[in-house]
């Protein structure tokens, strides 16, 4: 029986089709870092800053009713923001606050200053075990009886061993990596955090819901990648770590729910997506993926949790309309029409020097496709945002008892730790500015449930592409000047219950 697919971040440059654990993991833990600069010379993608001093007293100089008073540097960082018009929603007074969303990730670094004097959450999930307990937070990386356990407040390390074999191929300034453990942190939850709701404090960049806050899980556990010859030149790696089963994904949604969450950020799909209507099909139909979908069906229907997907990302592409269609996540409701109104579908746009389209699809970007009628464009390529920085040598191993290998050196790691500020690209990237906005709608319209408010967002967006809503664009791009003024349409016959005054001015 064929294996089911495994999972990869939404990031550019994430091509891993591959199908075995250690394939997929290797895979993108190469695209993921710089480990590969050590042998090309090549740096790391987007601009870092030192960014780990709390900005005491700060006092916001922009006014309600002034849109462009909210445009301040720390505004511009991300130029998503201002093409989105969040500075509208600002100016009527919204921020997000009250309002709780999360993400299922790489786990964020809550210590980021960005994430200070706020109530985020980080949740600690795990694999159920069969004395009916859950596995614990990072226990294990692998081995005879390793699970999979995470804690979402953390994120995660990816270490690499670098073999002595290397040696001779790597430039003279990387050679003292030959032959040790070098230990890192995975930046990607705590960028798409950033995006989502980092701190407006008159430093480094704010995210689009600064006043919100979040509940954190993590789906990617601590991993080992040997970097040996045939890794570095091949791509044939060994990588150690653990998986996420059904029960997780069951636990992550059980929490996020008790949490409050109003809707959740998915900036992840599988490794090799399915191509065509057919292909979807097998791949909804798997055996070993049929209480996958049930539980992630089971994790909106509960409480009514929008679900926001990143379409997923592929090689370049000739042009937007030739782009491959969006992954089997953000279309399941393909096959679950009852999720339909809970589920968005996110493209990533790009800036363009034309003044009459000045966005579109980036040339990474997978299209709406079969998601269209629930799918929405937004910022994604070049987007600055939190992320954390450190290295340690000082990484090892140890096998217990059980047979089972843990990791050692993390206190060293978390000494050589650094809070700073780069560029990604990808779906990733946009999908969290559309979880970011409907924070802001959320608070707009507390007398509207969730789908509604989803609505909302997509009936407002400006249409890009071809007329109406199209198989590349969806609906077009996010508009919060337009959204906070209401419906742009209604698809749906529509019962509001007016239980409370708008949010904001």
């Amino acid at each position: 029986m064929a294996e089911a697919p495994r999972f990869g971040f939404a990031l550019e440059g994430e091509q891993c089709a591959v199908g075995t654990d250690a394939e997929r993991q290797s895979c993108r833990n190469q695209q993921l870092s710089s480990k590969l600069a050590a042998l090309h010379g090549e740096q790391a993608s987007g601009n870092a800053s030192v960014g780990n001093t709390v900005v005491a007293n700060y006092t916001e100089a922009a006014k309600l009713g002034d849109a462009d008073s909210w445009k301040t540097e720390e505004f511009m960082q991300d130029w998503g923001l201002e093409a989105m018009n969040a500075h509208h929603a600002y100016a009527r007074g919204l921020t997000g606050s009250g309002i709780r969303i999360g993400l299922f990730d790489s786990g964020v670094g809550l210590d980021h200053t960005e994430f200070a004097g706020k109530d985020h959450q980080g949740l600690k999930i795990g694999n159920l075990l069969e004395d009916g307990t859950r596995c614990g937070a990072d226990q294990a990386i692998g081995g005879e009886t390793a699970c999979f356990g995470t804690d979402g407040g953390r994120a995660q390390i990816d270490a690499t061993y670098w073999d002595p074999s290397l040696i001779r191929y790597l430039k003279p300034e990387y050679q003292y990596l030959a032959g040790k453990l070098a230990l890192g942190w995975g930046s990607h939850g705590t960028h798409v955090a950033g995006t989502m709701a980092a701190n407006r404090d008159g430093r480094g960049m704010h995210g689009v819901a600064f006043g919100a806050d979040f509940s954190s899980a993590r789906l990617f556990a601590d991993s080992i990648t040997v970097m040996n010859l045939t890794c570095a030149f091949f791509g044939a790696c060994q990588s150690i770590s653990t998986y996420a089963d059904e029960t997780a994904f069951e636990d992550m949604y059980q929490q996020m729910n008790a949490a409050g969450v109003r809707a959740i950020n998915h900036s992840w799909g599988f490794g090799r997506e399915p191509g065509t209507a057919e292909q979807q099909e097998l791949y909804f139909n798997h055996e070993q993926l049929a209480k996958r979908w049930q539980v992630l069906r089971d994790g909106s229907l509960a409480n009514g949790m929008i679900q926001v997907w990143a379409a997923g990302n592929s090689g370049i592409n000739p042009s937007p309309e030739e782009s491959p269609i969006a992954g089997m996540h953000a279309t399941l409701p393909r096959f679950m029409p009852e999720l339909e109104k809970y589920w968005l579908s996110v493209v990533n746009v790009r800036q363009t020097d034309d003044a009459d389209n000045p966005y579109v699809l980036s040339n990474r970007s997978m299209k709406c496709g079969f998601s269209m009628e629930w799918c929405i464009a937004a910022p994604g390529t070049l987007i600055n945002s939190s992320v954390m920085g450190g290295e340690s040598l000082d990484g090892d191993i140890e096998e217990d008892e059980n047979g089972n290998f843990r990791l050692l050196g993390i206190d060293k790691l978390r000494e050589a730790t650094t809070f700073d500020y780069e560029d990604y690209s990808g779906t990733s990237m946009a999908t969290p500015h559309v979880t970011g906005a409907l924070a802001l709608l959320f608070e707009r319209y507390p007398y509207l449930t969730n789908a509604q408010v989803r609505d909302v967002l997509l009936t407002t967006a400006t249409d890009l592409g071809a007329p109406g809503v199209d198989d590349v664009y969806g609906w077009g791009m996010v508009n919060l000047k337009k959204a906070i003024e209401g419906y742009g349409q209604f698809r749906v016959d529509t019962d509001v219950n007016m239980v409370a005054k708008a949010g904001g001015t």
